[in-house]
């Protein structure tokens, strides 16, 4: 079957499009907070990023947001963990469903850097927090003129859990910089984003980095979806924590049962 957009209708907030083929595009539009995550925001988003990967004629993913003033201002805290009841239950439980909860919310942000269609982030405007998180698990991160950065979570008291922490060191070419930010809790704009690696390019507007992502996806598109998405798996695979060694050995079977399949060998 293929890919349909109003499959997709049920998820408030978001709205799924054709960029151009075989490229979809998320857009998340929640203007009255800045674009911030509520638990069930978050859900959605694993889910449909998911269900993504799995249509066979889409080859790239492209995220953006449709709030001029930001990709998103991170979790909305009123919705999001603090407001977890435990019922009773003892420490040991508390504790176990506080991670559990934790779990899962990492399990979403991660969707991203799990799946095997590559993915492209427009980042404009307040990016803090959450924002950081999701968009560190993109392959490719376009930002905007006036976009701001800041991993804020020290800011309110916690130490980032989504995946900032994790996957910033493989990405970015500035680790004083890194601890710097994530220590200060202080914002940084996108030039000094793009001088430490953390972004490809910047563009003029939101626009501008949907047609430079549009045209990225469509030629990428073209390309054997086996070669495209394989790459995409095995850069992931090394910034995951794979040495060069086993990167090898899982690069040589996987185009050794490719090539063979194409070629009718």
């Amino acid at each position: 079957m293929s890919f349909d957009p109003k499959n997709y209708a049920k998820y408030e907030f978001f709205t799924i499009s054709a960029l151009s083929e075989g490229v979809a595009h998320v857009q998340y539009t929640n203007p009255k907070t800045l674009n911030a995550y509520t638990n069930q925001n978050w859900r959605d988003y694993g889910e449909i990023m998911t269900r993504l990967d799995k249509e066979e004629d889409i080859s790239v993913i492209v995220i953006s947001s449709g709030v001029a003033r930001a990709f998103s201002s991170g979790l909305n805290i009123k919705e999001g963990a603090m407001t977890m009841k435990f019922d009773g239950a003892t420490e040991k439980e508390r504790l176990a469903k506080f991670e559990e909860f934790i779990v899962e919310f990492q399990n979403a942000c991660t969707v991203p850097a799990r799946i095997s269609t590559p993915t492209v982030g427009i980042l404009n405007g307040i990016n803090y927090g959450l924002a950081i998180d999701l968009a560190s698990a993109y392959s490719i991160r376009i930002g905007v003129e006036g976009a701001r950065f800041s991993i804020a979570e020290v800011n309110i008291g916690i130490a980032a859990d989504m995946g900032s922490l994790q996957r910033m060191p493989g990405i970015v070419n500035n680790k004083s910089k890194l601890f710097q930010h994530a220590l200060l809790g202080d914002v940084f704009d996108a030039k000094e984003a793009l001088e430490m690696g953390y972004l490809s390019t910047v563009v003029d507007s939101v626009d501008k980095g949907l047609e430079l992502a549009g045209a990225w996806g469509a030629r990428m598109a073209q390309a054997p979806q086996w070669a495209i998405k394989g790459t995409k798996k095995h850069i992931q695979d090394i910034l995951s924590g794979k040495s060069t060694d086993e990167g090898l050995a899982d690069i040589a079977k996987y185009n050794a049962e490719n090539i063979m399949r194409v070629m009718k060998l």
